[in-house]
């Protein structure tokens, strides 16, 4: 650290700092006689006392500053990315990965450790900060581990990145279609088994969520063999048990592909259990991948969903296109000028910019208020917001000011109704704004917000879209028009619109159930996966009704064994929430408990976690995506017995260099504490002296 004297006045100032000085000792001791008989160097000491500090003092008054110059070197960053995946413990070298492979990682660790700053990280469905390797994960998504370091070091002094791996991936996308923020080498360290082994198994079953009652729904089952030619093996299908279909399937050729339909009847409500098998061949790697579970929610009817708009709008036709992707729904879609129909068979009317400037749509309005049918409204540009004020409960226009705004959403992260899932979270940050009128919006005391509006880079408390939180009358109010382009961005990132159509299909579920009026209410998903921690909501009603979250709510999770968990309710804002983690695949009941006032409320359900087996499909790693990878960023493929030669690969680079960075600090002189001692002491040594010489 430097320092240097900053004089905000010109330099010749300093000459009224000493003259001042100069000046008043001379007044004071020009003519003093008290001292001629404590020799001559007495009043010399004084006059440079009494100089010294005036001067000074008179220095401060000019607010002189003390500039302090911090110069830092950051080392360069080296980021070790391991794959944490169940597909590197698959091959022949299984043993060396679990018990040789991590002291080599340390090694590297410490040896890179002597020039740069290490950062250690393991990965598979998801990304960790440590080296705990069990490879034990489910899925394996390098995509999501790459993107992550990308966020988590953008802008620092990364030297290279380190990704050892299989190359297999079964999650996200290709890494190679990945950006490289950071614009560091990569170097891949080449690890698994790239031996095609002798292996049958299902390697996808294509089926149905949802079937309704006494309907037909088709199965479809992906059979790979590979260096199994001529061997025979029967393929079964079992419901609860029950044997329902076989098939003998003839392996030829060392590289088998086959597709087997079938078409089964949902002759049972509920969530129904299938077991897919092929029996085992001789020669097999593995048999694990040989039987797959599946499980289908038969229902008893659909829910017919009315969307009444004023206009052919794009809106329109995103929510009925995603709706219809739903088996669960049944959309039809009526301009409101030309409906004349009952909105009872409905179990949610959606109404696009009604009521309007030019339709009050007055006796659609009444019909759903005297008949409690739910109802969500889209406003925008034709919305009549006096009509709209009347007919809704949730939000209220005031003041409109003309024209519209550009409001992206900003989630409420104290939203309770329903659930959102992280990945709907996390996109939410980045969808594109929707037109909102340009008005002050009242949120009324009933509603509760999901998102308040974003306008520009201002978060402001105008909500975006509301709910009714009253479960007898369910409305919800969307402030603005445009929600078609959350549709195509979900497509334009993802590939599929799933993120969009999930986040309407909770929407519409949320609405359109017809809640009854239970003092207990559990709120969760039929079905997990195995990697995917198992949630639950809960809402607790006193004997008026009213939802409180005062009482306890306890939870008992059992398993098909007859096995216990008990867990309790973590309280929200107004409800409750648990989070029971990870369950192994099977099917589960649930027992919920609460007492309010001295009564005791129960709440029953069942769930499935379904197996994820996307490590056992693909079990051959490949070296040749990691190779490109490493090659498209400047740096290189290494086999495991290489990794000692990785520092000094790295140290030969000319980029990969430490970062000098300086931060300025200005100090006013006269706030420094040891300044004010300083004067201090001359003044109180020249006090001393006065004093034992018989002055003062």
């Amino acid at each position: 650290m430097s320092f240097e004297f900053v004089f905000q006045y010109p330099v010749w100032f300093l000459l009224i700092c000493f003259l001042t000085g100069l000046l008043y000792a001379w007044l004071l001791y020009r003519k003093n006689k008290a001292f001629s008989e404590s020799g001559k160097w007495l009043p010399k000491i004084l006059f440079g006392l009494r100089f010294t500090a005036v001067s000074l003092l008179v220095f401060l008054l000019f607010s002189p500053l003390l500039r302090f110059v911090t110069r830092t070197i950051e080392k360069p960053v080296i980021v070790i990315l391991q794959d944490n995946s169940a597909s590197l413990i698959n091959g022949k070298n299984a043993e060396f990965y679990q018990k040789n492979w991590p002291d080599q990682l340390i090694k590297l660790e410490a040896s890179l450790s002597e020039n740069y700053e290490v950062k250690k990280y393991s990965f598979s469905d998801r990304i960790l900060d440590s080296f705990n390797l069990n490879y034990k994960g489910k899925e394996t998504d390098i995509s999501a581990a790459f993107k992550e370091i990308n966020n988590l070091y953008l802008n620092r002094n990364v030297g290279a990145v380190i990704v050892a791996t299989d190359g297999i991936y079964n999650k996200g996308v290709s890494p190679l279609y990945v950006r490289n923020e950071l614009k560091a080498p990569v170097y891949t360290i080449a690890l698994g088994d790239t031996t095609l082994k002798r292996d049958l198994m299902i390697q996808q079953v294509n089926h149905n969520q949802l079937a309704y009652l006494n309907n037909t729904f088709p199965v479809e089952v992906n059979i790979d063999a590979r260096k199994l030619n001529g061997q025979n093996s029967v393929l079964r299908i079992e419901k609860n048990g029950k044997l329902l279909e076989t098939r003998n399937i003839s392996i030829s050729g060392n590289s088998f592909l086959k597709k087997e339909e079938f078409r089964f009847k949902a002759d049972e409500s509920g969530i129904q259990r299938y077991k897919v098998s092929l029996s085992a061949v001789n020669g097999e790697f593995t048999f694990a991948n040989n039987t797959r579970d599946f499980f289908i929610e038969v229902l008893d009817s659909r829910q017919k969903v009315l969307i009444l708009a004023d206009a052919p709008h794009p809106d329109v036709a995103a929510i009925r296109f995603s709706l219809q992707q739903n088996e669960n729904y049944e959309v039809d879609v009526q301009m409101g000028a030309s409906f004349n129909a009952s909105t009872k068979p409905y179990s949610l009317v959606v109404m696009h910019q009604l009521p309007s400037r030019n339709n009050p749509a007055a006796k659609v309005l009444n019909e759903i208020q005297s008949n409690g049918t739910p109802v969500w409204f889209i406003a925008g540009q034709n919305s009549g917001i006096q009509a709209l004020n009347q007919a809704q409960s949730i939000l209220q226009f005031n003041s409109s000011r003309g024209g519209f705004n550009d409001a992206q959403p900003k989630l409420n992260k104290d939203f309770s109704l329903f659930t959102l899932s992280e990945d709907l979270m996390l996109a939410s940050a980045s969808l594109e704004p929707l037109q909102v009128m340009n008005a002050s919006i009242k949120v009324q005391p009933q509603a509760t917000v999901l998102f308040n509006q974003r306008i520009g880079s201002v978060d402001t408390q105008f909500p975006l879209l509301a709910f009714s939180s009253s479960v007898d009358k369910k409305q919800a109010v969307l402030a603005g028009e445009g929600i078609w382009r959350w549709r195509l961005q979900s497509f334009a990132e993802k590939q599929d619109h799933s993120l969009f159509d999930n986040f309407l299909s909770r929407i519409v579920q949320y609405l359109s159930v017809r809640t009854e009026r239970r003092n207990l209410r559990i709120v969760t998903s039929n079905s997990f996966s195995e990697n995917e921690s198992v949630t639950f909501e809960a809402e607790v009603y006193n004997a008026t009704y009213e939802l409180v979250n005062t009482p306890d709510v306890s939870l008992t999770i059992i398993d098909q064994n007859g096995k216990k968990f008990p867990y309790t309710f973590t309280r929200t804002s107004n409800a409750y929430r648990l989070d029971a983690g990870l369950l192994n695949a099977g099917e589960y009941k649930y027992e919920a408990i609460t007492s309010v006032s001295g009564k005791q409320y129960q709440a029953y359900g069942r769930f499935i976690v379904r197996p994820v087996l996307a490590e056992m499909i693909n079990t051959t790693a490949d070296h040749n995506l990691l190779k490109t990878w490493a090659e498209r960023n400047q740096g290189k493929l290494l086999q495991p017995d290489q990794l000692s030669s990785l520092p000094d690969l790295i140290g030969k680079r000319e980029d990969v260099k430490p970062v000098s960075h300086s931060e300025t600090r200005l100090e006013e002189l006269i706030k420094i504490e040891w300044i004010f001692f300083l004067l201090l002491a001359f003044l109180s040594a020249e006090w001393f002296l006065r004093r034992r010489n018989g002055t003062y």
